[in-house]
């Protein structure tokens, strides 16, 4: 539960005009444990993939699909969610956010860089997830469309 409430905070926020970025990803967990990995973003397709193997790469093109990275042949269909959704709606009007959000059991806080006009860090308190979510080594660049489709998945070079 917890990585896919990742993937759903990113998904409809809107790059400064810029229309594609491309950011390794650090995602650091109240207990102390820590995932990589990288994200691509491009007119609202989402690329949210982890480094490690035992774990999956989240798409959203048109749908959610969930493919695992030590089997790339092995996709599925990720359901909605209501807490995430919840999420969405609140990054989807980047970069006119607000620092601060707080809606039920869930707070988010938004930390934007100074060095590249993106997000530094995303804060996420709730019941089901409590975590921080660091944006690194971000670019802004052109990303083919090809990244984005869960059932031909190039590696991200």
């Amino acid at each position: 539960m917890r990585y896919l409430i990742i993937f759903f905070l990113i998904i409809n926020f809107k790059v400064s005009e810029a229309k594609s970025i491309k950011c390794e990803f650090e995602e650091v967990y109240q207990d102390g444990s820590i995932q990589l990995g990288s994200m691509l973003f491009r007119d609202g397709l989402l690329r949210y993939e982890y480094d490690d193997k035992q774990l999956f790469t989240i798409i959203f093109n048109n749908e959610y699909f969930v493919i695992r990275n030590d089997n790339k042949n092995s996709v599925s269909k990720l359901n909605n969610d209501l807490i995430l959704n919840e999420l969405k709606s609140v990054i989807k009007n980047y970069p006119n956010i607000k620092t601060f959000y707080s809606n039920d059991d869930i707070n988010i806080k938004i930390h934007e860089s100074k060095d590249n006009n993106f997000m530094k860090r995303i804060s996420i308190n709730s019941p089901d997830a409590n975590l921080s979510i660091y944006f690194l080594n971000c670019n802004f660049e052109d990303i083919p469309k090809r990244y984005f489709q869960p059932f031909l998945l190039p590696e991200i070079k």
